[in-house]
């Protein structure tokens, strides 16, 4: 393989003379208008069958497409920024690597590897020769402040919790023993609500080889369940030291010990507070309902009907599931709203009581059955066409794999509704965003989310015989008419590497990391998105990506470069930005936009100081005279203001603002444009005037007009729609035009949009206006 060869030094670019991505949630990022001007979303172009593959690979690949080797296919500097149908294929892979995460439990931000995880000696990239040690990294995954004061809103407390917090109050390390499901992590959690910030910690060696000095000062950790073989290997007397060093770092530990798991020492047994009883099923979902409903009243008038209120009190400690009581105070919410019946919601709570879901699947008869239940752990809330696909795909295996060259068995004809009842699953009608602006689809989803991770584990671990069929049909699912579908099949078999990490990166990882194809490449990334945040897989995925970006292949870096944004670099303690440094030291333009992408995804979940860094960042580069990272500041920068937005409600609906411009304007306040024409800087936050500069850098920078043209020509074209928008648009691209041939440039660019054709006349112009006062424009 290519990728084992001996590394040759990377290519240098000579620079050139430059003169000049709940209800309730905060608003969403990522989102832009779609073509003219129709919102962006999730859904993709139908193709052939026989074009399964190419539709993936177009959907993904913009302007890297044909990137074979080290060749570049771009002919100048940023071309392909800002490019709508790229921005629009971004902004999806961004939105269901999101989805893809949370069906299996996790998120793509807020997690972090702490420790020394950004070095690593030997590659991996081709075979499994490594050097050095290979210890497992400790991963936090921090609870927000919205669910931690929310969880103090809605929490009942068990039988004990005086005692447990007595107990926490006088050591900073408390063992709490409990059942499995008696809501023990949101326990933990109130414990810990007082300190600064609650993080969930993941570790996978010894309890006494905890990090503490890399992990955050005056914080609270949660360990939600030592493991029986870090049981069995800790012992009372290492406890004291465990204290000592938290005690130094202002920082709490609660770990959670299942009730039947013993260790070792009879000493840490002894030292473990029980939780004796949960609290009472009835009150916690009086407690989660009157929280949905805004009314004590109104939940106490739905739980008041007899089959709701005697079904919850015959709830016996031992049949006491936290989530699924919690689930089902919101099926009775949406009852409140008029969607169903109470009689629907309690059948809902019965389908998800049942917790044999190992056996209940290998009791399924049919080939179709088993199939349709294993599309739909790894489409989750995906629509039921593309469900429907991946299931036919796999029967079809199934049945040619039975068959040998004999005769496959018969199919089973069943309807819909009975396949659906028997794969404990549902079709929601939900209104979402496309391509080409609003659709109704049928979305499917099983009665239970804990479903996919429970199903997947059992198939692998149970079903050893398949995995090769398993693996070998979730690649071809990949290939689906859907780019989204590709993501969430390679987030699927990101999952299972959490079990067999060095095959499936060797067989099926790293030749799509080092493919010509833009798809296969994203596919690669979304993989490694949930053994990153996996302590016993974490430390490889980062030393992986890290050789990836010192290839010389451009097809590996462009990965690598990928994979630093939200699927990698989201994780690491302190960001990515030095390794995006290091790969844009002479990058070639599809490992700019590559870069650009990356940082946007990093921003969309970020807060205002981490996204005003990495605005910084990309401002450092633009000011170099290396054609590489200068190319990559600006290129990056455009790429980031063509595909981040953000919806916010305004006096006139909900609008989509251009993320950047409305950081740019203090939040949708914008800055005014004094009669001269000249914007203060002072006027501005910090990462407002950035944005600024960074424009004006963009105006006279060589080689990317048509990117720029691009990106200025959608945030006018959104400007015009909404009447929010236009006088801090103007304002910004004022403090962005310093110079005569900056504002001589932007006087085009305003003419342009209300003649031949009228995109924005209004804000051209109020633009031109403006201009017009300034000296030297005309």
């Amino acid at each position: 393989m290519a990728e084992q060869a001996e590394r040759p030094a990377k290519p240098s670019q000579t620079a050139p003379d430059v003169s000049g991505k709940a209800s309730g949630a905060p608003a969403q990022e990522g989102r832009s208008p779609g073509p003219a001007g129709t919102p962006g979303g999730s859904g993709a172009d139908p193709k052939s069958a026989s074009d399964a593959t190419g539709s993936a690979g177009d959907a993904a690949e913009g302007l890297a497409a044909s990137l074979g080797g080290a060749r570049s296919a771009a002919k100048s500097p940023g071309e392909g920024a800002g490019d709508e149908e790229r921005t629009w294929q971004q902004q999806e892979i961004r939105n269901t690597l999101a989805a893809a995460l949370s069906s299996f439990g996790s998120r793509s931000s807020g997690v972090i590897v702490v420790g020394d995880g950004h070095t690593f000696s030997g590659p991996i990239t081709g075979g499994d020769s490594r050097t050095g040690a290979d210890r497992s990294r400790a991963v936090l995954r921090t609870f927000t402040a919205g669910f931690v004061a929310g969880t103090a809103r809605v929490y009942v407390s068990p039988d004990g919790y005086v005692d447990l917090a007595e107990a926490l109050e006088d050591s900073p390390v408390l063992l709490i023993r409990a059942r499995r499901r008696w809501g023990s992590t949101t326990t933990a959690v109130r414990l810990l609500s007082e300190m600064e910030t609650v993080h969930e910690l993941r570790f996978a060696d010894a309890l006494a080889a905890l990090p503490i000095e890399d992990l955050p000062e005056g914080c609270g950790f949660v360990i939600e369940r030592l493991s029986r073989n870090q049981l069995g290997t800790l012992y009372a007397r290492e406890l004291p030291m465990l204290e000592e060093r938290l005690t130094r770092r202002r920082g709490r530990l609660v770990v959670i010990v299942d009730d039947s798991a013993r260790a070792a020492d009879h000493a840490v047994d002894r030292l473990a507070r029980k939780i004796a009883a949960p609290p009472a099923a009835l009150e916690l979902v009086t407690s989660h309902l009157a929280e949905l409903l805004g009314s004590d009243a109104e939940a106490e008038r739905l739980l008041a009907d007899e089959n709701v209120g005697t079904r919850l009190a015959d709830i016996a400690p031992e049949s006491f599931d936290a989530p699924q009581l919690v689930e089902l105070a919101k099926d009775l919410a949406e009852v409140a709203s008029g969607t169903g019946t109470v009689a629907d919601a309690m059948a809902r709570f019965e389908d998800r009581s049942r917790q044999d879901v190992e056996d209940w699947y290998d009791e399924l008869g049919s080939f179709d059955e088993r199939a349709l239940v294993v599309a739909i752990a790894v489409l989750d809330r995906m629509s039921f066409d593309a469900v429907s696909r991946a299931a036919t795909l796999l029967e079809q295996a199934w049945r040619e794999d039975e068959a040998g060259n004999g005769q496959a068995p018969p199919r089973s004809r069943q309807t819909r509704r009975n396949r659906l009842r028997a794969a404990r699953a549902r079709i929601d009608t939900e209104v979402r965003r496309t391509r080409y602006g609003w659709a109704e689809l049928e979305v499917v989803s099983f009665v239970d989310p804990n479903y996919p991770a429970r199903l997947l584990h059992h198939l692998w671990h149970e079903h050893y015989y398949d995995r090769a069929l398993l693996l070998d049909w979730l690649r071809r699912v990949a290939g689906d008419v859907e780019g989204a579908v590709g993501i969430r099949a390679a987030t699927a078999i990101g999952y299972l590497s959490q079990f067999a990490f060095d095959t499936i990166r060797r067989d099926i990882v790293t030749p799509w990391a080092g493919s010509g194809r833009g798809n296969e490449r994203e596919w690669a990334v979304a993989a490694l998105a949930l053994p990153a945040r996996d302590p016993a897989t974490a430390s490889r995925v980062i030393r992986l990506v890290l050789d990836w970006a010192d290839r010389d292949g451009l097809a590996l870096r462009l990965s690598a470069a990928r994979a630093l944004g939200a699927s990698v670099g989201a994780v690491l303690d302190g960001g990515p930005d030095e390794h995006l440094a290091e790969l844009a030291d002479g990058a070639e333009t599809p490992l700019q936009l590559a870069i650009g992408d990356s940082i946007a995804e990093l921003m969309a979940e970020a807060t205002l100081d981490r996204q005003t860094e990495l605005l910084r960042l990309l401002e450092t580069w633009s000011m170099e005279s290396r054609s590489g990272r200068l190319y990559a500041g600006v290129v990056g920068f455009l790429e980031v203001a063509a595909t981040l937005w953000t919806n916010q409600q305004t006096p006139d609906g909900d609008v989509a603002w251009p993320t950047l411009l409305w950081l740019a304007g203090e939040g949708g306040q914008p800055v005014t444009v004094p009669d001269d024409g000249v914007v203060p800087a002072e006027g501005r936050s910090e990462a407002g005037r950035i944005v600024a500069r960074l424009w004006g850098r963009a105006l006279v920078a060589p080689g990317v007009d048509t990117a720029v043209h691009n990106v200025l020509r959608r945030w006018a074209q959104a400007a015009e729609e909404a009447p929010a928008l236009r006088p801090a648009l103007v304002a910004l691209l004022m403090e962005a035009a310093v110079t005569d041939r900056q504002r001589r440039l932007l006087t085009a660019h305003a003419n342009r949009w209300r003649d031949p054709k009228p995109l924005a006349p209004d804000l051209a112009a109020r633009l031109l206006n403006v201009l017009s006062r300034r000296v030297g424009v005309w």
